[in-house]
């Protein structure tokens, strides 16, 4: 999308391009951001969340592919003001995303009035916001002047490139995200048991934090659905066999997939947290 955006809009608007680190990214997408750069020209702007206390909102650092946050700074210090996110209190994306770009488009380039184009797919297009013409968010794969863009599409574009995010498709950016179905999130697991260790970590500290305004519990905040906490995930992970999910990062016609309601049934995490 960035690349047809850049080919094909120049001449109509200033454009930049952005990318919000929460510091649970995985390390194949910074590497992947790097090479659009090197590769495509794609100039991107790397920024993180600043969290102030207080009542002062989310703003933003500018930061580059070495200072980039890998340990979940950025995400830890969005606990401590907020608390751990979940199903119920989904504010990761809005905190260490949405706002920061926001942020930075308005304090640093001076825009007020500008179009956000976000790369869902026609597939996808229930993930379209129902305000879109309200805040003027653009979807160039799913609608407008080329042809409709799918997953095969996105999937035979990459094969003939020189290089590719180098992810499965059910690995997605974030190294574990609660969002994730447990088929996702078991498979993780085994593959890559250090993806939980930051949540383990977060629960134990922060699991009996509250912010005002959010509701009391007598349970320790969680991550997972269900109230499950990471440990749980992983002892479940142990304790059950299951077949890996399709990886569709390299499928480039439609095959059935598999499903069970139990593993299979998430909240809305694809390949990325689409901010906005």
């Amino acid at each position: 999308m960035t690349q047809w955006c850049l080919a094909n809009l120049k001449d109509q608007y200033n454009m930049i391009v952005v990318f919000a680190n929460t510091g649970e990214e995985n390390e194949e997408t910074l590497q992947f951001i790097k090479k659009c750069d090197e590769l495509l020209d794609f100039n991107t702007t790397w920024i993180e969340s600043v969290v102030q206390q207080g009542r002062n909102g989310t703003t933003y650092r500018m930061v580059d592919f070495d200072s980039a946050s890998r340990n979940g700074e950025p995400f830890e210090q969005m606990i401590q003001k907020y608390g751990i996110p979940n199903q119920a209190y989904p504010h990761c994306t809005r905190e260490l995303k949405t706002q920061p770009i926001r942020s930075f488009v308005r304090d640093f380039m001076g825009w007020n009035d500008y179009y956000t184009a976000i790369g869902i797919r026609v597939d996808e297009v229930d993930r379209i916001s129902e305000q879109k013409d309200k805040f003027k968010f653009i979807y160039p794969l799913a609608e407008m002047h080329m042809n409709p863009v799918t997953k095969q599409h996105v999937n035979r574009y990459w094969s003939d490139m020189p290089f590719r995010l180098q992810l499965k498709g059910y690995q997605g950016n974030c190294k574990a995200c609660w969002k994730k179905s447990d088929r996702k999130l078991f498979t993780i697991y085994k593959e890559n048991p250090s993806a939980f260790d930051n949540m383990m970590r977060w629960e134990k500290e922060y699991g009996d934090y509250v912010k005002d305004g959010r509701a009391g519990t007598d349970q320790r905040i969680t991550f997972f659905r269900n109230n499950r906490s990471a440990q749980d995930i992983i002892r479940q992970a142990q304790s059950i066999e299951v077949r890996p999910p399709i990886d569709d990062s390299i499928d480039t016609e439609y095959q059935m997939n598999f499903f069970d309601e139990k593993l299979d049934v998430g909240f809305g995490c694809s390949e990325s947290c689409e901010p906005f």
